[in-house]
């Protein structure tokens, strides 16, 4: 059976699904059927020929798949029904339960790496796994299993830290809030970057597209668990732009280094013009900030999530600053993406704070048709 005819199943089977479900099962099937893709039908229609066989084998496997997700949202599942289960990629991923939907598409893509490492110490086990590294961030999954109750205060006061090849770098971590499984089981998913510049060489910084990673987790009990892990970059069908117009404001310079877009993250490095001398001022809609953030949205105006913050480093030129940051990947190649410079600013009574956009510094990357 093609992908198509399957897809066409699942989604007819949706129809028979009874309206009084328990909220983790609904939750499980609706997010289930949102990753179903769009379909071209035409094929389907002319290929008449075995057309009832084939219903009956799709809305079969379809029931099939369908139950599993059941099993799996209600908690009851068996260890042999687990076992078929993982053979269906997108079941087995807890990127695909946990993750952002860069991580998600890099799953379906076949970029992660799904082999666990696991160490046990005192009734605790820690095991990290889906591995995906496609030369912008290092993505893996922590899972923490307790026999008996897990503690949220420690499993919150976790800490990481990595070497590539042995060396440390000028590395980066976005820890995911923790999600819990049940309560002796919570996963967290962890992505590594770097700033692009390692100031104690004084030269630029990259990860290597292959190498031997130590990854170490601390829990505030004391207990550390420490693996090393071969990481082998794999970004199939990446697009690299580069060296975009310069753009100025009030002083202050800025151009897109270069902007690489792969299924799972858009990476930026920007390369930011401003003054390095403490005493002279930034632009009053700065706001104090001497650095900018950024946002991207794509053709439609839909504004991109990003994975991390911007970091900077001081690049050549005194007042030249390489700014570096990752965004979200997704499932469908953008047009062109918009980068929109910003500070946060107070407004209100409240102390709340919003993005002010500095529109004269915006710009606009056109993506190969």
């Amino acid at each position: 059976m093609n992908q198509d005819k399957l897809t066409r199943a699942l989604r007819d089977t949706r129809v028979f699904m009874p309206d009084r479900l328990p909220d983790r099962v609904r939750e499980a099937l609706d997010h289930a059927y949102e990753q179903l893709p769009d379909i071209d039908l035409t094929p389907i229609r002319k290929r008449r020929r075995n057309r009832k066989l084939l219903k009956r084998a799709s809305v079969s496997l379809a029931a099939v798949l369908v139950a599993g997700i059941l099993l799996i949202g209600s908690g009851f599942i068996s260890p042999s029904m687990a076992n078929s289960l993982k053979q269906i990629p997108w079941i087995n991923s807890l990127y695909e339960h946990f993750g952002d939907a860069g991580l998600v598409t890099a799953v379906r893509s076949g970029m992660v790496t799904d082999k666990p490492y696991s160490q046990t110490k005192a009734g605790r086990t820690v095991t990290i796994s889906d591995l995906m590294y496609d030369g912008a961030r290092l993505s893996v999954a922590v899972k923490v299993h307790e026999e008996g109750k897990l503690s949220e205060e420690e499993l919150e006061a976790f800490e990481v830290d990595g070497r590539v090849n042995g060396e440390q770098g000028p590395l980066s971590y976005s820890i995911g809030n923790t999600q819990w499984i049940d309560e002796s089981t919570a996963v967290r998913i962890i992505n590594i970057g770097h700033s692009g510049y390692d100031a104690r060489m004084d030269q630029a910084y990259e990860f290597p597209d292959a190498f031997e990673f130590t990854f170490s987790i601390a829990m505030s009990s004391g207990k550390e668990y420490k693996f090393v892990v071969p990481i082998e970059k794999n970004a199939p069908g990446a697009i690299e732009l580069t060296k975009s117009e310069i753009k100025n404001y009030e002083g202050v310079t800025l151009q897109i280094e270069k902007l690489v877009i792969t299924p799972a993250t858009i990476n930026l490095v920007a390369l930011l013009g401003v003054s390095a001398n403490l005493e002279i001022e930034p632009p009053v809609r700065f706001y104090g900030n001497r650095f900018l953030q950024f946002a991207l949205f794509d053709e439609n105006g839909n504004e991109i999530k990003h994975v991390d913050l911007a970091g900077y480093n001081g690049f050549g030129e005194q007042d030249m600053f390489l700014g570096k940051q990752n965004f979200v990947g997704a499932s469908t190649l953008p047009k062109s993406i918009t980068i929109k410079p910003f500070a946060r600013r107070i407004k209100g009574p409240d102390g709340k704070s919003e993005n002010d956009y500095i529109h004269e510094l915006e710009i606009t990357m056109e993506l190969p048709k």
